[in-house]
């Protein structure tokens, strides 16, 4: 067989033909009186292929060459000055990959013998990894576990994850040694898939085909809050409401708590978050009337995800304002006087009346008076001046935060 392709290359070389130049210098031709190699075999690796031949003493060397597919033509491997070396290794090789090699000898002038060829295929690359889990485990926070590769020359693994932006892998972590099989991803985006892959590379270089790609995505935030309500008519606090809204995504991610944010602005002055709550409702105690506040509450999942604060709607809550000051008319007739009140904001369960007398030249007597009726009379002296200062006062003891002021007499 050999000495066939030493034949057909010797009558190639002859045609002329352009696709077998010899093996070292183009400008030099074959001898085909020359010696040729015997027993050119070779032995594929993963990466590497090692070729082996017999010996020829009589010559000064050997020139070894591999076909490139992509260039269409031999290129030169090696120049080999001692005729007594029988072994030569290829490294830098593609696994799984047929490579064609011839070799020729050459004397004293450089001149080369005929080429004799040989083909070697390399040996598949290390396995794939395979992936074992893949899943969300905290908020922003993916774990991907696999198998330990069972090839005991791997050294580390590559953590490929694939960027939506640049449409590319992009390796974003080394883990090595070989039983290092844990990654975790952290500061993710809530809700949003992922993908991954893992590649294994031996000790000297070579990678295992990427695993297929991993698809996984992170916790999602929990539906937004649109039902609630805060009062408007309590005393010194606001209670605000809400409601947990009915979804599938409710239903699969657990709900641990609530937030509450507040702003004395709707849309001026940036939510700041205010209390847990851990039920729908939240008593919030003010110690001012007619206070209002602009609340949001977002749900956290068990996950620590949460809703989004952004297109979560507020609502005003207000404590209940002071009462009016109340209308009054009065009727005096002689040393009698008489007062009709009148509620504008229909509050008062009763009023407040504060009388004052001068007794003296610096002394002014008051008298305090409380009646449940809207109408109320007092005997005065029509020769003193009085002045009565009348204050509404509601079912929550609230009383109004301007008196009406009534001046009777000289």
């Amino acid at each position: 067989m050999k000495k066939l392709i030493a034949l057909v290359t010797f009558l190639m070389l002859i045609t002329g033909c352009a696709n077998n130049p010899q093996p070292s210098t183009p400008n030099v031709q074959p001898n085909p009186k020359l010696p040729l190699v015997k027993n050119f075999v070779g032995y594929g690796g993963r990466n590497q292929v090692g070729l082996h031949w017999d010996p020829v003493p009589d010559m000064k060397g050997y020139y070894i060459q591999r076909f490139s597919k992509k260039d269409g033509r031999w290129i030169p491997v090696a120049t080999i000055d001692n005729p007594f070396k029988t072994l030569y290794v290829d490294t830098d090789l593609t696994p799984s990959t047929l490579y064609k090699y011839r070799i020729a000898t050459f004397d004293e002038d450089g001149t080369p013998s005929l080429a004799v060829e040989t083909k070697v295929k390399t040996k598949p690359t290390i396995a794939r990894v395979v992936p074992l889990e893949a899943k969300p485990i905290y908020k922003g926070t993916i774990k991907i576990t696999f198998r330990p590769h069972p090839n005991e020359r791997v050294k580390q693994y590559l953590i490929q994850k694939f960027n939506d932006t640049t449409i590319q892998w992009n390796t974003i972590k080394v883990l090595y040694p070989r039983l290092n099989v844990e990654f975790l991803d952290t500061g993710l985006k809530d809700g949003k898939i992922y993908k991954y892959r893992i590649i294994a590379k031996s000790f000297d270089g070579l990678k295992s085909h990427p695993t297929k790609p991993i698809y996984v995505s992170t916790f999602p935030k929990p539906p937004i809050i649109t039902q609630i309500e805060a009062t408007k008519n309590l005393p010194k606090k606001i209670i605000v409401t809400w409601k947990k809204p009915k979804s599938k995504a409710n239903k699969y991610l657990p709900i641990k708590y609530y937030k509450v944010y507040i702003s004395p602005d709707a849309n001026a002055i940036p939510f700041k978050f205010y209390k847990i709550s851990y039920t729908t409702k939240l008593v919030d105690k003010i110690n001012k009337d007619g206070f209002k506040r602009y609340y949001k509450v977002t749900q956290v999942s068990i996950y620590d995800t949460e809703s989004s604060l952004k297109d979560t709607p507020s609502v005003m809550g207000e404590t209940l304002p002071k009462p009016l000051t109340p209308i009054v008319s009065t009727n005096v007739s002689g040393n009698l006087i008489e007062f009709i009140f009148t509620s504008p904001d229909n509050r008062a369960v009763k009023y407040l009346i504060i009388k004052e007398e001068r007794t003296g030249l610096f002394k002014i007597k008051r008298t305090k008076i409380i009646t449940p009726k809207n109408i109320f009379r007092d005997r005065i002296d029509p020769n003193k001046t009085y002045v009565y200062y009348i204050y509404e006062v509601d079912k929550y003891g609230l009383i109004s935060a301007e008196p009406a002021k009534v001046i009777i007499g000289k």
